[in-house]
This record gives structure tokens, C-alpha cells and sequence, in this order.
């Protein structure tokens, strides 16, 4: 068998294309910065006359790309948009970065993410785009939370934006038809430069993944989607008025416009996740890979008058060579803006049903164009052949439908193409099965029990093919498959066990389970269309026992009988690459070549300067470490071990570095004030919003020139300054500091601190020339100063000689018949505040 390449995919309801071996890890974080890394591919054609390129220059230019630019190695769902400036913007999903090895295969620790982009300069494929770092690499629209990601949908540009519909996906668990659906969301980006500026999930239900195609139209955007039913699709149709994918959207019912999604009616099915949809002529072409049949090589076309329908055909586009590999093809997609006149720029993506086959050939899992001219070719009806004139159709004994007919007038170059659509499944449109035969009758297989079906046949001659014959119809009938035979497992040295059986009749999908005798657990590893799967990640030393279920049109089979193998784990290599660098805030940034998955790190410091061993190791699951609490001027040493169930790798070549603090070069921002009783509450914008701080301040009512600084340094951006005189202005500035000393002050900003009024004082006479006072607090911690006059006499205001702690207070001695007024004032005990409102009293 030839050398294969790909990426494993999922069943028809993921829109990966089909089942296969688990996925790399999908975990992402809220890091949502682009990297812009540029490669220039060589040794490849030139562009070609006439305008756009040609698909085999495009399928030369991703080869070589890909090789060569040490930064990505392949993805799948290929759509594309020009930019304003002329550029090409690619979008991906699943994607390998990194190198290729010099042997052609990708390494096991090459970075993956869910989603990622590529610029292409006229006829040359520049930066690549994604998240996070490029030792850290994440995905260019992230996710929002960890177990769930993003595959990208098709895109447009709106006035200086970019817009890009997102398909949201929950995983549920190890293998890769174990995802959900969660909804569609809108992620956008600033132009020129590609800076995302946000994620909006946009009010759709789950059951339609949008996004497979954008048309514009008239007066409105076009939003194709996609219903996945089981092993089936179905298009569906939205619009927007005008351009901006974020207004309100219709939906097409199959007779009219709602705003209501859950009315949206399906328009046709067998489409991919991902197709594509363009405006020639005044109809409208609709290209998708054939998903009427499972693991289907065609690319086919409909058209219609209309964008909602109904469409007619299949034409049959092209059949993908990469199948007679046991490769997968899917997702076709169109690129009008690089297509030349008269031609249909299609590029499908393909992949392999074996994940070590990703791995040991990095070239099959990259796009692949082709070119169709458009409008087909429309042979004479007159030179066609006849077709057969009936048709009958019984079940088989195996589960198939045996056909038969009549045969056409003699023609050694005639043959019959069979043509099947299951109506159970709500099918629209007939599909061809299997190859033309010269003889008058077909055994259909790899039906489904209990479904509707329905046949017609073509005579297909030297000038082309015939009307389809009348139509026959039949109920399958078909048994569950046996269990298959002849399971082996092989274990590796890198926790992965490689499980091989027998093939079993007409069946294409077999399931995998495993059992941890360790621990008793039981795991669902994913659904293989192929006869071997391996299996990774398991734990060093552990036994587990395996077994696989055959997937028929009848239903499951019996288990396999099992088979046991203990997983190998083979310790690391000592991790390559360790860098150091100080940064200006005392921290050292340590970074290393990744060892893939399933690893994690121990880092080890030591404080040379000093003469002390190594601390307990910091832990670590990426390739990166950020060593914080280090001293100014002082030289650390650094080393890290890997680790893995096999055990701790040695450790890497040590590095050495001197920390270094340099003060902050920016000043706080926004320095706010806010007066108390005998304090200020300050609060400030940092750039070291967490780091230190020192506050200074100076009293302007005492003549101070010169600020103090506080003895005390804050950290964060918010303090109290207590210990203040009310009725004091005040003066404050701020600046960040470090070890290396404080950074810029900050613009100043004035308070004076005042004590509070009291209010709510009432006065009431009590008998003996006695009044009785009560009033609201002021405050915590404050005492208050009752001043009182005898209004009858004509007194001044004077003030009682003893504190009241509290808020109620008895005058005494007090002349009756007279009224006497009362006020009080809250004191810090050396200054008074303002006096509330008086009060008038009676004594009696």
C-alpha cells in the first residue's frame, strides 16, 4: 500500500467527512492574540494566463507551503475571501502547525488547533494566523471555555471588518463523533490588520450548524447551513438584509421568509458541513462532496433559478483519486475570486481513517483543487442511448437490493449506472452506486433496515448518458452483522496500542471500546471505517482489554471477542530548546521545545548567588514557565525535566540568568480622591495593575512645598490614607515601583478631608431644668461637642466642656420656663466638624 497521510474525521453528523482514530487534544484557553509568521514557497508553476490560478498551481502552492514553512503542515475546510487591499484571506479548522520532518512526516508534538488562517499576496501564501504565541500556539477564534472550540464557517468582508461565522462545539467525551453542536456565533476582525475584536454567539438554535456558504444577492447576504439527521444532510437557507451578518436574520420556510429558525425547512440534501455557492448566469450553483452515499469520491454540482431552489441534478463535478488510497475526501468548497473564466475553482479536503497515518505523512491532510468547466457540456438528446424501459428491485438475502431490467439494444460499449435514493431518510435527489456494469442487474448493498428506497438506471453510451429509467422501490430488510474476528493489539512504546481485525461483509464503520482492569472504567476510543485503529494515551504499565463493534445497516453486532495488551510508556527525552529571558519587572520567561502531549514538566531554580540548591520544582503542562519572586541583581539557575506515566525524563541542559528590575517607565493613569473624616481613599489605572505602588502626599494648608512619601507601599491600585487633619487640602500622587526603585508619578489630584455633620437631632424638655438630646451618627469612631444657648436670656452660643461618646446626650442645670436652643458638632478630638441644624427646647 502507498504511503497514506491525513487527519482522522468524524461521521457524516460532524462534517468532518467520516469516522476516524481520535483527534489531538482540543483544549483551548481565552489567549486571543495573532501570530504573523511569513514563508515564501518556492519551486512551484507560475500563474497562469487568463486570470485567476489554476487548481493545479493552488494545490502546488498548499504542498509547498506546507513543507517549507515550518509553521503549518495542513488543515481542512478551506474557505477564502479577498480582502480590500487584494489580499486572500484562507480559513482552516483543524490545523497542524509546526515543521514537516525531512522524511515527509509531521511530528508527534506538532502544535494543533481548531481553527487558523493564512494570507496569500497575489500568487504566494504569506503569514500564517493563529492565537496565542508561537511557542504556545492557540486557536485564532478561541473558545469560550475549556472542552469546547470553534470550526470555521465562511466569511465576508463588511465595510473594515471581516466576518466570520463560527460553528461552536462541546466535546463529551474521547472520541471524535464525541462532540455536540452548541450554536453559531459571529466572530469579527479589524482591517487591515486581521486584529480580532470579538466572538458574539448569535441567536440561533443548535440544530443547524450556519456558515457553510455565503452568497450575496440583490439587496441581501445569503446564509447556507447545515442540518446533520443522523448519517444525513440537509442544506438549509437564511438571509440578512444588506451586508452586516449581525442584523436580523429570515429563514426560508420552502414557501416564504420567517423570523422564526426552528420554521427553516430543508432545501436538499447530501451536502457537506462545508460547501459552496455561486451566481453564474442568472442560476444558481450549488457544488458540494456527494454525501447521499457514505465515503462517497464525488464532487457534484446543482443549480437552481433560485437561491432557495429547488435545485436540479447531480452533475458529477470530478471523482477524487484520493479514495483508491483509503483516503477520505470532503467538505468541497468554491473560490470564485481566484477562479479563471468559464471554470469552477473547487477544492475538497482529504484525510485518513488511521490517527499514526496522520502523523507518518503530512501531505494528505492539505487541500486539493480542482477546476470544472461551467456549464457542463449537454450531449444531444438524440445521440444518447435509450433507457431501460422498466425496472424491478427485491431484497436480497444478505441484506441488499438485487435489480434487474431489460436490456437496450446491443452495444459492446453500453453500461448501466445505477442510481439509489433512500426515502426513509428524506433523501432528495438520486445518488450513483458503484460502478457502471455491462450487465442487466445490480446487487445494491450497505442499506439500512427497515428503509424505503428507491432505484432508477442510466444507459451510458460513447455520447453520453440516458434518462433514468422508471423508478423501483423496496424496503430493505437487513440483519445486524456479525462480530468481527481476528482482533490483535500491538502495543507501542509510546502508550499507544495499534488494534487490528477482520473485515466483515458489507460493513464500513466498526466501534472501539476499552476497559481499564486497573481501574474497571469502560470507554467508548471512537468509530473506524477501516479494519485497524490505534489506540493513544494510555497509561504505562496498566493492562486493558479491547473489543470491536461491527456497524451495519442492520444495527450493531456482537462484541468482538477481547484482547488484552499492557500499554508501554516510554520516559521522555530530556526536554531541548530551555531559553531564559529577564524581563523589566524582576520575572525570567523560560521557554523549551514542547514534547507533545500527555507530558507535563517539573521546572527547577536554584539562587546561584546565594550557593543554595535547587527549590521544589514548579509544575508545569505546556512548554513555557514564568519564574516570578526573584531579587534584583541576583543570578538564577534553571532546568527542566519532563514527565509522563512512564516516568521523568533527565534534566535539560541547565541556563543561567541575572534578574533584572527596571522601574516602571509608565505612570498611573486616573488618579481618583475621595475625602473622609481624617482620610482619603485613592484609587488609580496601572499598568501593573497587581504590582506595588507608593503614595505621596503633601498638606497645602500647612505650607508644605515637598510630597512624603507613605511609609507603607500598596499593593494594587486602590489605598486610604488615614491620620490626616479635616479641614486640611491635601495634594496626592502616585507612582508604580519595584525592586529597581518607584516609576513616573502620576498627574496629582487635591482632597480635604472634612468630619461629618450630624442630623436627626431632637430635643425634648424632661422635668428638674433638664433637656434630653438624641441625633443620627456621624460615623464610626467619632465623638461629638453640644453646644447650647438660653435663647429667653439672650445668650451666645457656648460650648459644653465634655465630649459626648455616643449619640444622646441630657443637659442639666438648666433655668425653667426658659427655651434654649441646641446644635452639635461631630470631633476628632482636635477639630470640630460643622454643627447640625439647632434644635429649640422648653425646660420645665
Amino acid at each position: 500500500m502507498t504511503s497514506r497521510r491525513g487527519f482522522l474525521v468524524a461521521v457524516a453528523d460532524t462534517g468532518r467527512g467520516t469516522a476516524g482514530a481520535r483527534r489531538p487534544a482540543r483544549w483551548l484557553l481565552f489567549l486571543y492574540v495573532i501570530c504573523l509568521l511569513a514563508a515564501a514557497p518556492t519551486g512551484v508553476p507560475r500563474p497562469v494566463a487568463g486570470g485567476g490560478l489554476s487548481a493545479e498551481r493552488l494545490t502546488a502552492l498548499f504542498d509547498s507551503y506546507g513543507d517549507t514553512s515550518g509553521r503549518w503542515t495542513g488543515a481542512d475546510r478551506t474557505a477564502s475571501v479577498r480582502l480590500p487591499d487584494g489580499r486572500l484571506l484562507w480559513l482552516f479548522s483543524d490545523t497542524f502547525l509546526g515543521p514537516v520532518n525531512p522524511d515527509g512526516s509531521r511530528p508527534r508534538t506538532a502544535p494543533f488547533v481548531n481553527n487558523s488562517a493564512i494570507v496569500q499576496h497575489n500568487d504566494r501564501l504569506g503569514e500564517t494566523l493563529h492565537g496565542g504565541t508561537p511557542d504556545e500556539p492557540r486557536a485564532l477564534v478561541p473558545s469560550p471555555s475549556a472542552g469546547e472550540f470553534h470550526w470555521i464557517g465562511d466569511a465576508q468582508v463588511v465595510g473594515d471588518t471581516l466576518q466570520v461565522l463560527v460553528n461552536r462545539y462541546r466535546r463529551t467525551g474521547a472520541g471524535p463523533l464525541d462532540h455536540t453542536l452548541l450554536g453559531t456565533s459571529l466572530a469579527t476582525f479589524a482591517l487591515p490588520a486581521l486584529t480580532p475584536t470579538g466572538v458574539r454567539p448569535l441567536p440561533l438554535d443548535a440544530r443547524i450548524s450556519w456558515g457553510s456558504a455565503l452568497l450575496r444577492d440583490g439587496g441581501h447576504t445569503y446564509v447556507y447551513g447545515t442540518e446533520a439527521a443522523g448519517q444525513s444532510k440537509f442544506a438549509h437557507l437564511a438571509r440578512v438584509r444588506g451586508d452586516d451578518l449581525g442584523g436580523p436574520w429570515e429563514f426560508w420556510t420552502g414557501d416564504g421568509w420567517s423570523t422564526d429558525g426552528r420554521a427553516s425547512a430543508r432545501v436538499l440534501s447530501g451536502v457537506g458541513t462545508a460547501y459552496g455557492v455561486q451566481r453564474i448566469d442568472g442560476r444558481y450553483v450549488l457544488v458540494t462532496h456527494e454525501n447521499n452515499l457514505v465515503f462517497s469520491a464525488d464532487l457534484v454540482a446543482y443549480s437552481a433559478a433560485a437561491p432557495t431552489g429547488p435545485f436540479e441534478g447531480p452533475d458529477y463535478l470530478h471523482r477524487a483519486p484520493e479514495t483508491a488510497a483509503g483516503h477520505l475526501v470532503y467538505d468541497a468548497d468554491l473560490h470564485p475570486a481566484l477562479a479563471r473564466p468559464g471554470k469552477l475553482l473547487v477544492s475538497y479536503n482529504v484525510n485518513d481513517v488511521d490517527d499514526a497515518v496522520t502523523y507518518a505523512d503530512a501531505g494528505v491532510y492539505r487541500p486539493r483543487f480542482v477546476e470544472v468547466d461551467w456549464p457542463r457540456p449537454r450531449p444531444d438528446r438524440a445521440d444518447v442511448p435509450l433507457a431501460p424501459a422498466t425496472l424491478t428491485a427485491r431484497p436480497g438475502g444478505a441484506g441488499t437490493a438485487e435489480l434487474d431490467w431489460p436490456a437496450v439494444r446491443t452495444d459492446s460499449e453500453l453500461r448501466y449506472q445505477v442510481h439509489r435514493r433512500d426515502v426513509t431518510a428524506g433523501q432528495t435527489h438520486f445518488a450513483r452506486i458503484g460502478e457502471p456494469t455491462a450487465e442487466p442487474r445490480f446487487s445494491a448493498d450497505f442499506l439500512v433496515d427497515r428503509h424505503d428506497y428507491e432505484f432508477r438506471v442510466t444507459t451510458v453510451g460513447r455520447r453520453g448518458e440516458s434518462a433514468p429509467s422508471p423508478a423501483a422501490r423496496m424496503t430493505a430488510t437487513v440483519p445486524p452483522p456479525p462480530p468481527p474476528t481476528g482482533l490483535r493489539a500491538q502495543p507501542g512504546r509510546s502508550g499507544d496500542v495499534t488494534l487490528s481485525w477482520n473485515p466483515v461483509p458489507f460493513v464500513q464503520l466498526f466501534r472501539v471500546q476499552q476497559r481499564d482492569l486497573t481501574t474497571g472504567e469502560r470507554t467508548s476510543i471512537g468509530t473506524f471505517t477501516g479494519t485497524h485503529a490505534t489506540v493513544e494515551f494510555l497509561q504505562h504499565a496498566r493492562t486493558y482489554e479491547f473489543t470491536v463493534v461491527a456497524v451495519g445497516g442492520g444495527g450493531d453486532s456482537p462484541p468482538s471477542l477481547p484482547v488484552r495488551a499492557t500499554a508501554v510508556v516510554t520516559p521522555p527525552a530530556a526536554p531541548a530548546g530551555l531559553t531564559a529571558t529577564a524581563l523589566w519587572d524582576g520575572t525570567v520567561r523560560l521557554t523549551w521545545r514542547t514534547l507533545g502531549r500527555g507530558v507535563s514538566y517539573r521546572v527547577h531554580r536554584r539562587d546561584v548567588s546565594r550557593g543554595r540548591a535547587y527549590a521544589p520544582p514548579a509544575l508545569e503542562s505546556g512548554a513555557s514557565h514564568v519564574a516570578r519572586h526573584l531579587e534584583h541583581g541576583r543570578e538564577y539557575e534553571f532546568t527542566v525535566s519532563a514527565v509522563n506515566s512512564g516516568g521523568e525524563s533527565p534534566q535539560a541542559d541547565p541556563v543561567r540568568i541575572v534578574a533584572r528590575f527596571a522601574p516602571p517607565d509608565a505612570a498611573p493613569r486616573g488618579l481618583r480622591a475621595e475625602a473622609g473624616p481624617g482620610s482619603v481613599k485613592l484609587s488609580w489605572r496601572s499598568s501593573v495593575s497587581g504590582g506595588w505602588h507608593r503614595v505621596y502626599r503633601r498638606d497645602l494648608t500647612a505650607g508644605e512645598r515637598d510630597f512624603t512619601e507613605e511609609a507603607i507601599p500598596t499593593q494594587g491600585t486602590r489605598t486610604t490614607v488615614a491620620g490626616l487633619r479635616n479641614g486640611h487640602e491635601y495634594e496626592f500622587t502616585v507612582a508604580a515601583a519595584n525592586q529597581a526603585g518607584p516609576g513616573p508619578l502620576s498627574e496629582p489630584v487635591r482632597a480635604t478631608p472634612q468630619l461629618p455633620t450630624p442630623t436627626g437631632l431632637t430635643g425634648t424638655a424632661g422635668g428638674n431644668g433638664e433637656a434630653r438630646l438624641s441625633w443620627v451618627s456621624a460615623g464610626p469612631g467619632l465623638a461629638y461637642r453640644v453646644q447650647l444657648r438660653d435663647a429667653t436670656a439672650g445668650e451666645t452660643w457656648r460650648t459644653d466642656p465634655y465630649p459626648v461618646h455616643g449619640t444622646r446626650h441630657t443637659a442639666v442645670l438648666l433655668t425653667r420656663g426658659h427655651r434654649y436652643e441646641f446644635r452639635v458638632a461631630a470631633t476628632d478630638g482636635t477639630t470640630d466638624g460643622t454643627t447640625s441644624e439647632p434644635v429649640s427646647v422648653e425646660v420645665r
